[in-house]
């Protein structure tokens, strides 16, 4: 696989993520009664925003010569 490609799924992938649950949480009305949705929905997005961090601390390290990480 090349870089440019491992990149893209590193970080786009988890940013694509990341704004498909922020747009779903933003339309949902009725925040004032949790429903379902709205717990899948903020369990999607931390989900997203997990694995995008952990992808950034990941690259850094590699980019720091620590290669025994994955």
């Amino acid at each position: 696989m090349t870089q440019k490609r491992k990149g893209f799924r590193l970080f786009v992938l988890p940013l694509f993520v990341i704004a498909l649950s922020l747009g779903n949480y933003a339309r949902l009305t009725g925040t004032e009664h949790i429903r379902a949705i709205h717990i899948v929905t903020l369990i999607t997005l931390g989900m997203g925003i997990g694995i995008l961090l952990r992808n950034v601390f990941t690259y850094f390290r590699m980019r720091g010569g620590d290669t025994d990480l994955l």
